[in-house]
């Protein structure tokens, strides 16, 4: 299957304070990719709720090999790949002048639209075109485990302006939460190379996540935010170790 594509003008406002594409700006069109190609299937959230059924992101990794410059224009290629497991797999790539430089690999899950129980990929009876093209990531079976040294490092209060469509934090969202709780002497020196999120629970208006974190490598940290005993996000972020890496790449 081809990829779906479509294009974009970077906004400077979804730049970092050194001109690269925010963390939670890419998380944020790689969504929008997906559910527009979904539209153009006939598989709109509407037709979905229609059958009482929603997908939700489940995890998520993001590398990154540049960055495209403020005001240019963007594309963003994305496709399905087979299910595995309970799995609904995707890739997705965003290009600047050709040069693909972001790339993710998504694993969503089909659920209830109501109770958010997990459906097997059976339930979704549609014809949906999936690529065979090999899918080289394992995020399907992505673990990440809480290392024993993490610290408390702050308490994150769930707000309405981060909520969606579906009453919960969005996705994209967790991608400012990482970065504001990143320690800003690494986030102000290097870039972002690698990023693993996992969503585990949901969080809604009013609560209140404790983020805890560590350092588990010479350029790794671990994070992740808690709600009482549930871990709603667990995340890993990997830097560059050279300030000059993934420097925005000029039209």
């Amino acid at each position: 299957m081809p990829f779906f594509e479509e294009s974009f003008l970077f906004s400077a406002s979804e730049a970092d304070l050194y001109r690269r594409m925010k963390l939670s700006a890419v998380l944020r069109h790689m969504q929008d990719a997906a559910g527009r190609h979904l539209d153009s299937l006939g598989y709109s959230y509407e037709k979905l709720m229609e059958k009482h059924q929603v997908f939700l992101l489940s995890k998520m990794e993001i590398l990154f090999e540049g960055s495209p410059m403020p005001e240019q224009e963007v594309t963003v290629r994305t496709r399905p790949h087979p299910a595995k497991g309970a799995c609904f797999l995707r890739e997705t790539q965003l290009e600047a002048n050709g040069k693909p430089l972001i790339f993710g690999n998504a694993a969503w899950i089909l659920a209830d639209n109501e109770t958010h129980r997990v459906l097997r990929p059976s339930a979704f009876d549609w014809d949906y075109p999936f690529d065979s093209a090999e899918f080289n990531s394992d995020i399907a079976r992505k673990r990440i485990p809480e290392p024993e040294n993490t610290l408390l490092l702050g308490e994150r209060q769930i707000r309405y302006s981060d909520l969606d469509g579906n009453r919960h934090v969005n996705n994209a969202v967790y991608g400012d939460i990482l970065c504001d709780f990143l320690p800003v002497d690494w986030m102000s020196s290097f870039p972002l190379h690698r990023v693993s999120l996992l969503y585990e629970h949901e969080a809604f208006l009013g609560d209140r996540l404790q983020i805890t974190g560590c350092q588990t490598g010479e350029n790794r940290w671990y994070l992740a935010g808690t709600r009482g005993d549930e871990r709603c996000f667990a995340a890993e972020a990997e830097f560059f170790l050279s300030p000059e890496s993934s420097r925005p790449v000029p039209a």
